[in-house]
């Protein structure tokens, strides 16, 4: 008795059954998002999970890749020294975002406060976020006591910021509030197509009479005529001991929609 070889399967068809399959399983992979979580308990060693979670943003960074989201657990984070990452003459950075879409929110229903009072390096400008990153989300917390401590003779500007956008595109900064320091609270060098929604910033003035000029609510200045679609909805400043909202230096239009700005140039004693 003689058997038949099989017939074998046309490459064609094997391609047809395979790339599909293939396709799919990349996709379900690309949908997966990782979560990582952040606590005033926490600690840069644990695993980044609900009940062993991180005690900074940078270390939530490391550990995150394109889709994840970052929860920031409720309480005041205690910031120094320490927790500089970066410099850039003359600015010293603490929160360096420089991945892409990566979220860092509040986790539900809880308020955290990122508190850098202790954050004074001597000689420097602080910036408590460096956005450099695109399409990552920062959502319901507080940045405090972001200090100036550049006095009069030392230099020639001495502002500090809350947050800075230098390059980062459609970032979302939604329900924050900073203020109670000495730096502006929201500014932009350059980027396209950044959004603050509902955000706060109040109770910022300077050092002396050196920065007292300097401290905004909000600033955008693109840096060039492309950096376009940036927009500032729905936020309120009040007594910054500068502008409520600053263009002085922008080279594409910038959308204030649905603002406030009131007793700003005052202290709170007037």
């Amino acid at each position: 008795m003689q058997f038949k070889s099989p017939i074998a399967t046309p490459p064609c068809l094997v391609r047809r059954l395979f790339l599909p399959a293939l396709l799919s399983l990349l996709l379900a992979v690309q949908g997966f998002a990782g979560t990582y979580y952040v606590a005033p308990t926490g600690v840069d060693t644990n695993f980044g999970t609900s009940n062993s979670p991180f005690a900074t943003i940078m270390r939530a960074q490391s550990a995150a890749v394109s889709g994840d989201t970052v929860y920031l657990r409720g309480g005041t984070y205690l910031l120094d020294n320490s927790n500089l990452t970066a410099t850039n003459n003359p600015w010293a950075i603490v929160n360096n975002i420089t991945k892409a879409r990566v979220s860092y929110v509040a986790f539900p229903g809880e308020r955290p406060v990122f508190d850098f009072s202790g954050v004074q390096p001597p000689g420097y400008r602080v910036t408590a976020f460096l956005v450099t990153a695109s399409d990552c989300v920062f959502r319901g917390f507080d940045v405090v006591g972001v200090q100036v401590t550049i006095k009069v003779g030392e230099a020639s500007n001495t502002q500090s910021e809350c947050f800075r956008v230098a390059g980062g595109n459609r970032n979302r900064f939604e329900q924050l509030a900073m203020h109670d320091g000495m730096g502006i609270g929201w500014y932009l060098t350059s980027g396209q197509s950044n959004v603050v929604v509902n955000c706060d910033a109040y109770n910022n003035r300077g050092l002396d009479s050196l920065s007292i000029g300097n401290i905004d609510g909000f600033g955008a200045h693109p840096s060039s005529t492309s950096g376009t679609g940036n927009v500032i909805r729905g936020c309120r400043a009040w007594f910054n001991s500068d502008d409520g909202y600053d263009l002085i230096n922008a080279k594409a239009p910038v959308v204030i929609e649905n603002c406030w700005a009131f007793y700003n140039g005052y202290f709170t004693n007037f």
